[in-house]
Protein backbone atom coordinates (compact mmCIF):
# COMPACT_ATOMS: atom_id res chain seq x y z
CA UNK A 1 0.00 0.00 0.00
CA UNK A 2 1.27 3.47 -0.89
CA UNK A 3 2.29 5.74 2.03
CA UNK A 4 -0.26 8.36 0.99
CA UNK A 5 -3.05 5.78 1.09
CA UNK A 6 -1.96 4.69 4.57
CA UNK A 7 -1.92 8.29 5.77
CA UNK A 8 -5.42 8.92 4.42
CA UNK A 9 -6.69 5.79 6.17
CA UNK A 10 -5.12 6.83 9.46
CA UNK A 11 -6.63 10.28 9.24
CA UNK A 12 -9.99 8.74 8.45
CA UNK A 13 -10.05 6.64 11.61
CA UNK A 14 -8.55 9.16 14.01
CA UNK A 15 -5.45 11.04 14.99
CA UNK A 16 -2.35 9.42 16.42
CA UNK A 17 -3.35 8.05 19.80
CA UNK A 18 -1.62 9.28 22.98
CA UNK A 19 -2.14 6.10 25.04
CA UNK A 20 -1.68 2.34 24.54
CA UNK A 21 -5.42 1.72 24.67
CA UNK A 22 -6.12 4.41 22.10
CA UNK A 23 -3.36 2.90 19.95
CA UNK A 24 -5.24 -0.40 20.13
CA UNK A 25 -8.55 1.28 19.28
CA UNK A 26 -6.91 2.88 16.26
CA UNK A 27 -5.69 -0.57 15.24
CA UNK A 28 -9.19 -2.06 15.44
CA UNK A 29 -10.63 0.79 13.38
CA UNK A 30 -7.87 0.37 10.84
CA UNK A 31 -8.83 -3.32 10.65
CA UNK A 32 -12.37 -2.34 9.71
CA UNK A 33 -11.01 -0.23 6.86
CA UNK A 34 -8.83 -3.16 5.78
CA UNK A 35 -11.84 -5.48 5.64
CA UNK A 36 -13.82 -3.05 3.53
CA UNK A 37 -10.88 -2.65 1.13
CA UNK A 38 -9.78 -6.32 1.27
CA UNK A 39 -6.30 -4.92 1.93
CA UNK A 40 -3.90 -7.41 3.52
CA UNK A 41 -1.16 -4.82 4.04
CA UNK A 42 -3.55 -2.53 5.86
CA UNK A 43 -4.72 -5.43 8.02
CA UNK A 44 -1.10 -6.19 8.91
CA UNK A 45 -0.64 -2.56 9.93
CA UNK A 46 -3.70 -2.91 12.16
CA UNK A 47 -2.28 -6.07 13.73
CA UNK A 48 1.04 -4.34 14.41
CA UNK A 49 -0.69 -1.39 16.07
CA UNK A 50 -2.66 -3.67 18.38
CA UNK A 51 0.41 -5.78 19.13
CA UNK A 52 2.51 -2.67 19.80
CA UNK A 53 -0.04 -1.35 22.30
CA UNK A 54 1.07 -4.05 24.74
CA UNK A 55 -2.41 -5.41 25.40
CA UNK A 56 -2.39 -8.42 27.72
CA UNK A 57 -5.07 -11.08 27.96
CA UNK A 58 -7.27 -10.88 31.06
CA UNK A 59 -9.97 -12.86 32.81
CA UNK A 60 -13.00 -11.61 34.73
CA UNK A 61 -12.55 -13.00 38.23
CA UNK A 62 -14.51 -12.07 41.35
CA UNK A 63 -15.78 -8.91 39.72
CA UNK A 64 -12.36 -7.70 38.57
CA UNK A 65 -10.31 -7.89 35.41
CA UNK A 66 -7.06 -9.70 36.12
CA UNK A 67 -4.14 -10.36 33.79
CA UNK A 68 -3.75 -14.00 32.87
CA UNK A 69 -0.93 -15.77 34.66
CA UNK A 70 2.46 -16.00 33.02
CA UNK A 71 4.63 -13.55 31.14
CA UNK A 72 2.88 -11.21 28.70
CA UNK A 73 2.71 -12.47 25.14
CA UNK A 74 1.53 -11.01 21.86
CA UNK A 75 -2.12 -9.95 22.10
CA UNK A 76 -4.62 -12.62 21.03
CA UNK A 77 -6.52 -9.92 19.16
CA UNK A 78 -3.38 -8.85 17.30
CA UNK A 79 -2.74 -12.46 16.27
CA UNK A 80 -6.33 -12.80 15.04
CA UNK A 81 -5.92 -9.68 12.89
CA UNK A 82 -2.65 -11.04 11.51
CA UNK A 83 -4.41 -14.23 10.48
CA UNK A 84 -7.08 -12.14 8.76
CA UNK A 85 -4.29 -10.55 6.73
CA UNK A 86 -3.14 -14.02 5.68
CA UNK A 87 -6.67 -14.91 4.58
CA UNK A 88 -6.95 -11.69 2.56
CA UNK A 89 -3.87 -12.69 0.54
CA UNK A 90 -3.69 -16.51 0.75
CA UNK A 91 -1.08 -16.88 -1.99
CA UNK A 92 1.12 -13.93 -1.02
CA UNK A 93 4.38 -15.29 0.40
CA UNK A 94 5.47 -11.85 1.68
CA UNK A 95 2.27 -11.44 3.69
CA UNK A 96 2.61 -14.95 5.10
CA UNK A 97 6.18 -14.26 6.20
CA UNK A 98 5.16 -11.00 7.89
CA UNK A 99 2.32 -12.78 9.70
CA UNK A 100 4.70 -15.50 10.91
CA UNK A 101 7.16 -12.83 12.05
CA UNK A 102 4.47 -11.08 14.10
CA UNK A 103 3.33 -14.39 15.59
CA UNK A 104 6.87 -15.22 16.75
CA UNK A 105 7.59 -11.76 18.19
CA UNK A 106 7.59 -11.28 21.96
CA UNK A 107 6.99 -8.11 23.99
CA UNK A 108 10.11 -6.17 24.95
CA UNK A 109 10.96 -3.86 27.81
CA UNK A 110 9.09 -3.53 31.10
CA UNK A 111 6.46 -6.22 31.58
CA UNK A 112 5.27 -5.51 35.09
CA UNK A 113 5.21 -3.14 38.00
CA UNK A 114 3.04 -1.72 40.74
CA UNK A 115 0.56 -0.54 38.10
CA UNK A 116 0.11 -4.05 36.68
CA UNK A 117 1.45 -5.70 33.55
CA UNK A 118 0.21 -3.48 30.79
CA UNK A 119 -3.27 -2.61 29.49
CA UNK A 120 -5.73 -5.49 29.55
CA UNK A 121 -7.96 -7.10 26.91
CA UNK A 122 -10.93 -9.29 27.72
CA UNK A 123 -13.22 -11.06 25.25
CA UNK A 124 -16.89 -11.82 25.81
CA UNK A 125 -20.06 -12.55 23.84
CA UNK A 126 -23.00 -10.49 25.11
CA UNK A 127 -26.52 -11.75 24.61
CA UNK A 128 -29.21 -9.18 23.63
CA UNK A 129 -29.68 -7.01 26.70
CA UNK A 130 -26.77 -8.76 28.41
CA UNK A 131 -24.46 -6.88 30.79
CA UNK A 132 -21.06 -7.56 32.30
CA UNK A 133 -19.68 -5.48 35.15
CA UNK A 134 -16.45 -5.20 37.09
CA UNK A 135 -14.67 -2.95 39.58
CA UNK A 136 -11.51 -0.98 38.83
CA UNK A 137 -9.05 0.65 41.20
CA UNK A 138 -8.10 4.11 39.95
CA UNK A 139 -5.23 6.22 41.21
CA UNK A 140 -5.73 9.89 41.90
CA UNK A 141 -4.69 12.54 39.36
CA UNK A 142 -4.10 9.92 36.66
CA UNK A 143 -6.21 9.26 33.61
CA UNK A 144 -8.31 6.10 33.77
CA UNK A 145 -9.53 4.68 30.49
CA UNK A 146 -11.93 1.87 29.61
CA UNK A 147 -13.19 1.04 26.15
CA UNK A 148 -14.98 -1.72 24.26
CA UNK A 149 -14.73 -2.88 20.67
CA UNK A 150 -17.90 -4.45 19.29
CA UNK A 151 -18.29 -6.53 16.15
CA UNK A 152 -20.74 -4.03 14.68
CA UNK A 153 -23.85 -6.20 15.10
CA UNK A 154 -25.24 -4.19 18.01
CA UNK A 155 -24.79 -0.93 19.84
CA UNK A 156 -23.04 -0.97 23.21
CA UNK A 157 -23.54 0.99 26.40
CA UNK A 158 -20.50 1.65 28.60
CA UNK A 159 -21.04 3.20 32.02
CA UNK A 160 -18.74 4.10 34.92
CA UNK A 161 -19.95 5.10 38.40
CA UNK A 162 -17.96 6.14 41.45
CA UNK A 163 -18.15 4.71 44.98
CA UNK A 164 -21.28 6.75 45.70
CA UNK A 165 -23.07 5.52 42.59
CA UNK A 166 -22.63 8.78 40.69
CA UNK A 167 -22.06 8.41 36.96
CA UNK A 168 -18.70 9.74 35.77
CA UNK A 169 -19.19 8.45 32.21
CA UNK A 170 -22.18 7.10 30.29
CA UNK A 171 -21.66 6.19 26.63
CA UNK A 172 -24.78 4.86 24.97
CA UNK A 173 -26.40 4.66 21.55
CA UNK A 174 -25.50 2.87 18.35
CA UNK A 175 -21.73 3.06 18.80
CA UNK A 176 -19.76 -0.17 18.89
CA UNK A 177 -16.64 1.75 20.01
CA UNK A 178 -17.67 3.30 23.35
CA UNK A 179 -14.87 4.85 25.40
CA UNK A 180 -14.80 6.29 28.91
CA UNK A 181 -11.92 8.46 30.11
CA UNK A 182 -11.83 10.22 33.46
CA UNK A 183 -9.30 11.65 35.92
CA UNK A 184 -10.16 10.77 39.53
CA UNK A 185 -9.28 13.55 42.00
CA UNK A 186 -8.12 10.86 44.42
CA UNK A 187 -7.61 7.12 44.50
CA UNK A 188 -10.79 5.10 44.63
CA UNK A 189 -12.93 2.29 43.25
CA UNK A 190 -15.19 2.64 40.24
CA UNK A 191 -17.81 0.29 38.89
CA UNK A 192 -17.79 -0.32 35.13
CA UNK A 193 -20.66 -1.93 33.23
CA UNK A 194 -20.91 -2.85 29.55
CA UNK A 195 -24.23 -3.77 28.00
CA UNK A 196 -25.53 -4.97 24.65
CA UNK A 197 -28.16 -2.45 23.58
CA UNK A 198 -29.06 -4.40 20.44
CA UNK A 199 -31.36 -7.28 19.58
CA UNK A 200 -28.71 -9.81 18.55
CA UNK A 201 -25.69 -11.28 20.32
CA UNK A 202 -22.46 -9.35 19.84
CA UNK A 203 -18.82 -10.18 20.38
CA UNK A 204 -16.92 -7.54 22.35
CA UNK A 205 -13.34 -6.91 23.36
CA UNK A 206 -12.96 -4.89 26.55
CA UNK A 207 -9.85 -2.71 26.87
CA UNK A 208 -8.80 -1.27 30.23
CA UNK A 209 -5.70 0.34 31.73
Amino acid sequence: MKPLTALVCLLAVGAIAPSPIEDAILGFRLAEAARRASDADLMLSAARLVAGSGLRGATLKNGRLEAREGLPDTSDEALALAEEARLLAPRDRRIAEEVDRLRSARPKGIIGGSWGSGPLEFREVLAPGGIIAWTVEARGAETALVSAIGDGDAGLRLRVVDGRGRAVCDQRGDSHYPLCRWSPPRAGQYRVSLGNAGRVPTRVVVLSN
